[in-house]
């Protein structure tokens, strides 16, 4: 198999894994509040990743990626989910990521933006009025977008201080500092039925999302490159929805279609070069 063709298997693999998450997430806090979710995301995924890896950094920097790109992250997303309607539409507000990015380029560092940007950007919070409705706009929406926003400074704090380290390593090392971090999170609410459906969710989402979803995310950008992988990554809400149908029985509105491809083309128009 050459290398172009296990990068495209591999990003598929990456839009079934995260773009399930959504919905596996939200089955999971039927038996558990969102933070115990957290640590299973964290310590069963933390622990397999750590033995991949074979190693544990912790560092200033670490922890500040761990803060940003793990902990507060995944909190503030798997609250979003708790209170959905649609887990499915959290991930397309989440994926206003790069949008953030490019904004907080153009805020932080004085990028000039291009016109296709400066379009990008308009047609994605357009989308997001769209999918979301000024008047259904509620707790979850607001968190998921505060998730995106968090995700975009974490991307910032990454590619200024860490993007030369070994992936596998700094996502174990991730992982396992966001547990400690996120633990006590759990005095907000330590909720969990003693079932073995409970403790078997957990760690499905733990491995579908936070071990099988990464090293095909790695795996992809080695044979396919960054840029590419992540123009494919924008997908992952599209999947989320086919997955929300799969597995929830939920069927996104119109508004919510319209919206979301809006959204979705806009943060696509956002990161073309012109």
């Amino acid at each position: 198999m050459n290398n172009k063709l296990r990068g495209y298997l591999a990003m598929i693999g990456v839009l079934a894994a995260w773009g399930s998450s959504y919905s596996i997430s939200k089955v999971a806090m039927y038996y558990m509040s969102p933070f115990v979710l957290t640590m299973y995301r964290f310590g069963v995924g933390g622990l397999v990743l750590l033995l991949i890896g074979r190693g544990l950094t912790i560092n200033r920097k670490y922890v500040i990626n761990a803060l940003l790109n793990g902990a507060l992250f995944v909190v503030f997303l798997n609250i979003a989910i708790k209170y959905s309607s649609n887990p499915a539409l959290i991930s397309v507000l989440v994926y206003t990521q790069p949008i953030f990015v490019l904004i907080l380029s153009i805020v932080l560092y004085g990028e000039r933006p291009t016109a296709l940007q400066v379009i990008g950007i308009i047609l994605a919070f357009s989308g997001l009025l769209i999918a979301v409705g000024v008047y259904s706009f509620d707790i979850g929406d607001a968190i998921a977008i505060l998730g995106g926003f968090v995700w975009a400074l974490g991307t910032h704090y990454y590619r200024r201080n860490l993007v030369n380290e070994d992936l596998i390593r700094l996502n174990a090392s991730m992982a396992v500092i966001s547990a400690l971090i996120a633990a006590p999170t759990l005095i907000i609410s330590p909720h969990m039925e003693l079932t073995l459906n409970a403790v078997a969710w957990g760690i499905i989402v733990a491995l579908v999302a936070q071990v099988m979803g990464f090293l095909l995310w790695f795996l992809g950008v080695k044979d396919l490159g960054p840029v590419t992988a992540s123009s494919m990554s924008i997908l992952v809400p599209a999947s989320a929805y086919l997955f929300a149908l799969l597995i929830l029985d939920k069927v996104p509105t119109e508004m919510e279609i319209i919206g979301s491809a809006i959204t979705l083309a806009g943060v696509l128009i956002s990161q073309l070069r012109a």
